[in-house]
């Protein structure tokens, strides 16, 4: 059976925590948590959801999110608008696996979590590790693998980028225009903007919540 990772959203900004868990919800093997918005309701999402990952910000309103991450033991990756070289060496020490300056591409962070997803198969708890397995799982963790190959394109995948071609649209118009569910469409429209093919924008509606865009990268 494939391995589903859970991952718990930690960030005050409803509308950032919200695009980050739509990131996460459309790659492949992914599932995201209800996100929060604070240290005391991490922990207790932590203890009583056991997340495979959180994705924590830095300054949240009832704490530092980097001390949060220091004392939970869970993978963790760091986002935040600190750029400033004392925050990023903060959260490395405290144990984050990676850091991400907001704002960013979504396919960034789609990246980042393909890459440890791959991370967790080759470094996995019940599997013993030789020197050079450890070496190989830290590249691939930080994208440093060589020898990359192209990925071609899926039947699916080459009819949204034909449908795209009349234009921007969401994915759940283009999945109505495939033939698609809309997880399906989303799931791959992801994949397509991870390797650079399509483009991702935000639109903020009436609810406050955003919807993705999507366009052929020209």
């Amino acid at each position: 059976m494939t391995e589903t990772i859970s991952v718990l959203v930690v960030d005050d900004d409803f509308r950032v925590a919200g695009l980050h868990r739509d990131i996460v919800d459309a790659c492949p093997g992914y599932t995201a948590l209800e996100p929060v918005r604070g240290v005391r309701a991490a922990r207790a999402a932590v203890r009583d959801l056991r997340p495979d990952l959180v994705i924590c910000d830095v300054y949240l309103p009832d704490g530092d999110g980097i001390a949060f991450v220091a004392e939970i033991d869970v993978d963790a990756f760091v986002i935040s608008a600190a750029s400033d070289g004392a925050t990023v060496r903060r959260a490395l020490r405290a144990g984050a696996l990676d850091y991400l300056i907001k704002p960013f591409e979504p396919a960034r962070l789609s990246e980042r979590l393909e890459a440890y997803r791959r991370f967790r198969t080759l470094a996995g708890e019940d599997r013993p590790l030789d020197q050079e397995a450890i070496d190989k799982a830290q590249r691939v963790l930080h994208g440093r693998e060589g020898g990359a190959t192209s990925v071609s394109r899926s039947t699916t995948e080459k009819l949204l980028i034909e449908l795209l071609q009349d234009g921007e649209t969401s994915a759940s118009l283009i999945a109505d225009r495939a033939g698609l569910s809309r997880a399906t469409a989303q799931r791959h429209l992801a994949a397509l903007a991870t390797r650079g093919d399509v483009d991702v924008t935000l639109r903020y509606g009436s609810t406050g919540r955003p919807e993705h865009r999507y366009s052929v990268r020209r």
